[in-house]
């Protein structure tokens, strides 16, 4: 993904980031209006801000964890000993790793490249025209369609075990390739 470096953190954007990190249920995370916020920004991923924008945004997107977290996040001289609770007091992960510094940056991560991920399928929704089951423009819709029918194929042609069948299947995907240029 490109860097847009003339990307500049504002009063609203940081103001969504924390009503956002406020939501009780995930579902009600990453909303709308945060996304489209950061759509009109330019935000593409978190290398786009610099200095004191991207710690300002990464203590926003804290304020979604513990107080105990958000003060070991902050902590210069922590250890990987040193733990902190989720929201049902847990200090380890289910996989028995510990909730450590680490840990919680890592989840800030993973937070600010699924915002990223939102915004490229919001990109690839408008790309299909404006909703997910619209019919886009006739080369969206080609492309579409002939990728599914060569996913069919390939699948097909694994499946079957009778040798013309297979045949069969070989020459429509080399005809396909030939024809329109796919690999």
């Amino acid at each position: 993904m490109p860097n847009n470096t003339n990307v500049v953190l504002c009063e609203r954007t940081l103001y969504l980031v924390k009503e956002d990190s406020k939501a009780n249920k995930a579902s009600q995370k990453r909303s709308v209006d945060l996304v489209d916020q950061l759509i009109k920004i330019g935000w593409t991923n978190e290398k786009d801000l610099k200095g004191d924008d991207r710690q300002a945004l990464r203590d926003a997107f804290a304020l979604r964890f513990t107080p105990e977290a958000i003060k070991l996040i902050k902590k210069e001289k922590a250890t990987g000993h040193d733990t902190a609770p989720d929201a049902h007091g847990n200090h380890f992960t289910s996989g028995g790793k510990p909730k450590n510094q680490s840990h919680w940056k890592g989840q800030i991560n993973s937070g600010l490249n699924k915002l990223a991920d939102a915004i490229e399928n919001r990109k690839v929704v408008k790309a299909a025209g404006g909703a997910p089951n619209a019919k886009g423009d006739i080369f969206f819709r080609i492309n579409r369609d002939i990728s599914k029918v060569i996913k069919s194929v390939k699948l097909e042609h694994g499946k079957v075990e009778d040798v013309n069948i297979q045949k069969k299947l070989s020459l429509i995907l080399s005809l396909m390739k030939e024809t329109i240029g796919i690999k």
